[in-house]
């Protein structure tokens, strides 16, 4: 019997180093960092960190979530970037989200694929699969992105890993009106090794979460040549917590957590609290004894502000617009490279030949610096949107305004949302800044804020008012129309007061007689009777 489970567990060693099962070739790390803004806001930014071997089979997972394991598989996606974000980062108030990446309002999606070919239907067949996939995955309507709602950029997005050396080909897609909720947030948590339960996650309470002032929760798939990495993180910033006590606890009081329970998948746990302009690693114990007065403390300005853009729609009318985006370079000895991206729907119409660009530093205008690229692709009606990649070049401590009219289109009346007095979403605009900090070339990610406008919008209350106005017209007229044409009219007599003193007499007179008309007749007719019957008898008697 001891030799059969010797082999036994041989055998099934043998397996594991054949197929490559085994919770070595992944690593799990979690971390937590905690900053106070300079508007007097928290923000806690969480990170989870999966990273598995590049030869490891895919089939077998520990702690990779299977299910966007197979997600990835079967769209041959290279790498991918998908953010829920409610609200929008305050870069004027707030400062840059370091470490952290801004993310658009909404629902933003970024995928590469690989493909053999340089057809782009098996790239829109894969990308049509992966959002309906990830609409699922999440509980998001990423479904709604597919050919007609998504872009191909020509020198944006560009990817954070290294990709293999095969044809690779990039689409993302926006929705800016997707409102993130708990059951966007339910999903993301299961995608974690321990859930909510262990570990980091744990601090996380649905009430507070979403009574935040800014949430964005983030699924990144990156392919290095040392692993293959599924980055996992959620930001928020909490309310400034100045009105509590200094010494009441901020796990508790803050983040709506009692502690942080350790993870024992985590490999390694991250805990850091900025303190006097550098990060300070603390412990879990710390983390949960950790005072307000640790954190509101800090009076450091932190903004290391950058790059500040700002977009907005001028003019007036419902026919015609005036788009304008303005970016402020706040570094005093150095140019700013900006790959400016504008996406529009095909409803609304951009006038090139209208755009202005106009460079200011304080009062003194400056001559305009050459791009190196602009590339326009126009957008088709119902099928394509326009989109629009340029470099803007910014000298330091200067502001570039840029601007171009717009031609707002009209839509089918099928076409406009059940609440379309609401008005229609543009999405943000995305800034790729690239600068040189320390001697190191940086870049990062800006977008804008979303934008609301109006259209021409028909009333969709007038056939609501012509039913009630015909409902109403048939309801009056039918009751007389119908008596008229089913009854038969008959003359009635109209007695007046008198008539009626006499009728009532007149009964009262025949009561006290005790007999009807009906009886006098019969009476008489009995007094006829007896008096021919008493004449036939007289006169038979005389007889």
């Amino acid at each position: 019997m001891c030799r059969i489970n010797a082999a036994s567990f041989v055998c099934f060693v043998l397996i594991v180093n054949v197929f490559g099962i085994s919770s070595c070739d992944e690593e799990y790390e979690e971390s937590l960092r905690i900053r106070r803004l300079s508007s007097g806001h928290v923000h806690v930014w969480m990170e989870f960190v999966i990273g598995r071997s590049p030869s490891s089979n895919i089939n077998h997972t520990s702690v990779f979530p299977r299910a966007l394991s197979e997600i990835l598989t079967a769209h041959s996606v290279e790498e991918l970037h998908v953010s829920l974000t409610q609200g929008h980062w305050q870069l004027e108030s707030w400062g840059d989200p370091h470490p952290a990446q801004v993310a658009p309002t909404g629902a933003h999606v970024i995928a590469w694929f690989s493909s053999s070919s340089s057809e782009s239907k098996d790239v829109d067949a894969n990308w049509r699969g992966l959002t309906n996939r990830l609409s699922g995955l999440t509980c998001a309507s990423l479904n709604f992105l597919d050919e007609t709602t998504s872009t191909e950029p020509k020198y944006a997005y560009r990817p954070l890993g290294k990709l293999t050396p095969k044809q690779v080909h990039v689409r993302v897609g926006s929705l800016p009106r997707e409102f993130i909720c708990t059951e966007n947030l339910t999903p993301w948590t299961k995608l974690l090794p321990c859930g909510i339960m262990r570990g980091v996650a744990s601090l996380l309470r649905t009430k507070q979460v979403f009574n935040t002032h800014y949430h964005s929760a983030h699924i990144g798939y990156v392919q290095t040549e040392l692993s293959k990495q599924l980055k996992l993180s959620l930001s928020l910033v909490f309310d400034s917590p100045s009105s509590l006590g200094q010494n009441d606890n901020f796990v508790k009081n803050v983040i709506g957590s009692m502690a942080i329970f350790p993870c024992h998948a985590s490999k390694k746990t991250t805990i850091k609290l900025w303190e006097n302009n550098k990060w300070k690693s603390i412990n879990q114990e710390d983390l949960n004894n950790l005072k307000i007065k640790d954190v509101v403390e800090d009076t450091s300005d932190n903004k290391n502000l950058v790059f500040t853009p700002m977009k907005y729609m001028g003019g007036y009318g419902q026919e015609y617009g005036k788009m304008v985006v303005e970016m402020t370079n706040h570094l005093k000895d150095e140019f700013l490279s900006v790959l400016y991206v504008e996406v529009l729907p095909w409803y609304i119409r951009p006038y090139l030949h209208t755009m202005s660009i106009q460079v200011v530093r304080g009062q003194q205008k400056l001559p305009v610096p050459p791009g190196a690229y602009f590339h326009y692709t126009p957008g088709i009606d119902r099928k394509t949107l326009h989109k629009l990649e340029m470099d803007v070049q910014i000298p330091p401590a200067s502001k570039v305004t840029l601007s171009f009219m717009v031609e707002k289109g009209h839509l089918k009346w099928d076409e406009y949302p059940p609440d379309a007095n609401h008005g229609f979403y543009l999405e943000a605009a995305h800034f790729e800044v690239n600068y040189t900090k320390n001697d190191t070339p940086k870049t990062r990610h800006y977008y804008s804020r979303v934008l609301l406008i109006n259209l021409s919008t028909p009333d969709f209350s007038m056939p609501y008012n012509v039913i009630c106005l015909t409902c109403t017209v048939v309801a009056l007229a039918f009751g007389p129309i119908h008596n008229i044409t089913t009854k038969r009219l008959q003359l009635k007599e109209i007695t007046g007061k008198a008539d009626k003193l006499k009728i009532f007499w007149r009964k009262i007179w025949k009561k006290t007689r005790g007999v009807s008309k009906e009886d006098v007749g019969v009476e008489v007719d009995n007094n006829s009777e007896k008096t021919d019957l008493r004449g036939t008898t007289s006169s038979s008697s005389s007889r």
